[in-house]
């Protein structure tokens, strides 16, 4: 850490889609300074640099790993991504936050957190959904006794895609091998853990593709897809080049908990429904069951409704709610991503996921596409 004790940080993947969550917290709160920013893209990667009045930027992410006036690297680019400039980042001796998933495979996982432990630097793993209001509420219920032991979970987590998007990183083998379900069942995956306090024991997924092609449209950014499905909203012209989703966009699993309890988690792309992605989540335990909706597909602007006995007793559970989605991430940082970070450093335990966290979720993931190839439960051995 620096002798200030101000973290200085620098973004890699600073233009995507998610960049924000990192980028607003260093230059919102007084514990963060945004040193430097890195992209491939030159165009977007100046356009960020002037919103966030950053000088110093880089296409080449070593270039900014290599830096020797940062604390902290986060690491926002896709998926295939994290694995190098997580392990390049900690043997420069910085502190790393990652966005979800750690990495496509346990035993890239298993690499990184190695060389965490190696080091001695701090993780953080951007699970955030555990963080949003209405978990933390659930959570809460869990921890007063309120819902007693929880016995099974259902959740469902969309991110609204047009059909006819274009190809981008996630759905390819390739850079995103597990799909939806690693994409963005991995926060149902880690709320499964956050919640209970159990291990993942057995898992059972069926991971399809829905949509086979999509239109081909080169090495396109995930805003910029996001900019031509809005132009183009009678779908896919007569001609248009096309490219092979080979991916899964669809995935359900379900799985066992070795304190006893069951899940069937839900993700998908390929569904008109609200923005997002957004989460619904049930939680029934021995006292109470917990339902989590969201409204208008803000993920910190839900309701969490208690049911207890058979002739139910509704209870309409008060969550925090934030002025702003960028309110909400800056209290979130200063509350638990940077006190968490400095804990890491110190060894010692926080609420904020770490690379162990993501480890775990990891293992769950690889033995559902082991359950897609053999079409069986897969058990899922623990360290």
């Amino acid at each position: 850490m620096s002798e200030s004790n101000v973290l200085r940080v620098g973004v890699v993947g600073a233009t995507g889609l998610f960049a924000p969550t990192y980028l607003n917290p260093a230059v919102d709160l007084p514990d963060l300074e945004l040193r430097a920013i890195a992209a491939r893209r030159p165009g977007p990667l100046a356009e960020t640099a002037a919103a966030y009045g950053m000088p110093d930027t880089h296409t080449d992410w070593r270039e900014l790993v290599a830096r020797d006036d940062l604390d902290v690297v986060a690491i926002v680019t896709s998926n295939a991504t994290h694995h190098p400039v997580a392990v390049a980042a900690l043997e420069a001796g910085k502190h790393v936050l990652c966005e979800k998933p750690l990495a496509n495979t346990a035993e890239q996982c298993a690499e990184m957190v190695a060389a965490a432990e190696r080091t001695g630097l701090g993780h953080g793993l951007g699970h955030y959904m555990r963080f949003a209001e209405p978990m933390q509420t659930v959570r809460r219920l869990i921890d007063e006794g309120e819902i007693g032991e929880v016995q099974a979970m259902f959740g469902r987590i969309w991110q609204p895609r047009a059909l006819h998007e274009p190809v981008q990183w996630w759905m390819t083998e390739e850079e995103c091998p597990a799909g939806s379900i690693g994409l963005l069942g991995v926060h149902l995956l880690d709320l499964a853990r956050y919640l209970t306090g159990s291990e993942i024991t057995a898992v059972m997924g069926h991971l399809p593709i829905v949509v086979p092609e999509r239109p081909d449209m080169g090495d396109i950014s995930r805003v910029d897809a996001n900019r031509w499905s809005a132009e183009n909203p009678q779908g896919v012209a007569p001609g248009t080049p096309m490219a092979e989703v080979t991916a899964s966009d669809f995935g359900t699993i379900h799985g066992e908990m070795a304190s006893g309890a069951l899940f069937t988690f839900t993700a998908g792309q390929t569904t008109f429904t609200r923005p997002g992605p957004t989460p619904d989540v049930q939680v029934h335990g021995s006292r109470a069951s917990a339902f989590v909706s969201y409204s208008g597909g803000n993920r910190r602007a839900g309701q969490v409704r208690l049911v207890r006995g058979v002739d139910p007793e509704v209870v309409d559970v008060p969550v925090r709610v934030h002025e702003s989605p960028r309110a909400q991430n800056t209290t979130m940082f200063r509350e638990i991503v940077i006190p968490g970070l400095r804990a890491s450093a110190a060894g010692e335990a926080s609420r904020l996921a770490s690379f162990h966290d993501g480890l775990a979720v990891a293992r769950a993931v690889d033995a559902a596409r082991e359950s897609e190839r053999t079409r069986a439960w897969v058990s899922i051995q623990q360290p």
